[in-house]
């Protein structure tokens, strides 16, 4: 497995590379190679070593060779998450575990990127997410595994899907997409219905952080009809819960019962 940990680690920051430049241009995909292979601003075509992840970037200082146009830091931001994504994997899990665990970072950190451009999450990247979480758990723990799949997905969604209602139903105005609910429905079926109070105490707390941070950055007082992408943070709590139940050879199994 020491080659599996080795090419997962060195693969991050070339899967953050693309996730950054899908993101960027979602849900129209069908440039996503070339759009990143050509600088946005002179089109000049990037060569091979202006390609490495995070090594390029500092090497240009973040700059194109021909035009000197700042390429923004977007791109460093998401590699090294990408990459931290793999480390993380590789030094929680084991064998198969270390693979899908970093594929769920992956897939939401993508999430988090066009939620946090769009104020929109992919259906794809949501469903399909749950439907992975129900694949994992059948595969861990069997029938009973996928049953916990189902309740968890089930609260997730209801929950949230109850909230942005009855506001929708007190305020005249949505409050929580039902992207959210989608994106919690994945979370519960990764992690279980016991585990969603904390994914959602987890998230609202990364929440408030980044509104007080983009705020002080901003020099605005966030008010009561600030908009705010929840995804990043609800994307951020269900990874790290889901690093958690990996703590300890009791740790999935304590989350099947």
């Amino acid at each position: 497995m020491a080659f599996l940990s080795m090419f997962l680690i060195l693969c991050g920051p070339f899967v953050g590379s693309f996730v950054q430049a899908s993101a960027n241009i979602w849900p129209d995909r069908s440039n996503a190679v070339q759009i990143h292979s050509v600088c946005q601003h002179c089109h000049t075509k990037l060569k091979v070593f202006d390609l490495i992840p995070i090594v390029s970037y500092l090497w240009l200082r973040g700059k194109c060779r021909s035009c000197e146009t700042s390429f923004g830091s977007a791109h460093l931001f998401t590699e090294c998450a990408a990459a931290l994504i793999a480390i993380s994997a590789v030094i929680v899990f084991n064998g198969w575990l270390m693979l899908v665990t970093a594929l769920l970072g992956w897939v939401l950190l993508f999430a988090s990127l066009v939620d946090f451009r769009l104020r929109l999450l992919p259906d794809g990247a949501t469903l399909g997410l749950t439907l992975a979480g129900a694949i994992v758990l059948f595969w861990q723990a069997g029938v009973p595994g996928l049953w916990f799949a189902g309740l968890g997905a089930g609260f997730g969604y209801g929950v949230f899907y109850i909230i942005a209602k009855g506001y929708r139903i007190l305020r005249g105005r949505d409050g929580l997409g039902l992207g959210d609910a989608k994106l919690l429905a994945a979370g519960g079926a990764w992690a279980g219905p016991f585990a969603l109070s904390w994914i959602v105490l987890l998230a609202a707390c990364f929440a408030l952080v980044g509104l007080w941070i983009t705020s002080t950055i901003r020099g605005q007082k966030p008010k009561a009809d600030t908009a705010l992408s929840f995804g990043p943070a609800l994307a951020l709590a269900i990874y790290l819960i889901w690093l958690w139940s990996g703590q300890g050879d009791e740790g999935l199994r304590l989350l099947y019962l």
